[in-house]
């Protein structure tokens, strides 16, 4: 098998990852916009496939962690190309609610920081060193 070959594949599988992440956020904030709508919980479950308890914890971590666009999703909107450069580093500058650790009604403290998100963002391969510089001296 060619390095080439492999490269391809890899490329293909990281654009699944984006894709199904990008899915998995939306679908998280129409549950949570559902249930701050009155919808019940039971009925939201049973729409999503989901057990009422999972759909608790997300309704729950939704209420801590917001449900506007985060680092993550920024930055794989525009890695899955909905979104331009340009826009991701004005969403991030702007709109983007920078987070710092969090501690989750349920689950305790989560894991991580909008900090912590770039640099991970990085490593998965969805930013350059110079994007990362340039986020990261926005918000300093």
């Amino acid at each position: 098998m060619s390095n080439h070959i492999a490269a391809v594949r890899e490329s293909d599988l990281r654009m699944a990852y984006v894709e199904a992440r990008l899915a998995e956020i939306e679908r998280t904030r129409r549950i949570y916009l559902a249930a701050e709508g009155g919808m019940p919980q039971r009925d939201i479950a049973r729409a999503v496939h989901l057990s009422q308890a999972s759909v608790h914890r997300l309704v729950a971590r939704a209420k801590v962690l917001g449900v506007g666009g985060s680092v993550e999703e920024v930055v794989l909107q525009r890695y899955a190309g909905r979104i331009s450069t340009d826009e991701m580093f004005r969403a991030l500058g702007a709109a983007v609610v920078w987070r710092p650790r969090v501690v989750d009604p349920v689950d305790g403290v989560l894991p991580g920081s909008s900090e912590e998100d770039v640099e991970a963002l990085l490593d998965g391969g969805f930013l350059t060193e110079a994007e990362v510089d340039q986020i990261l001296d926005a918000h300093e």
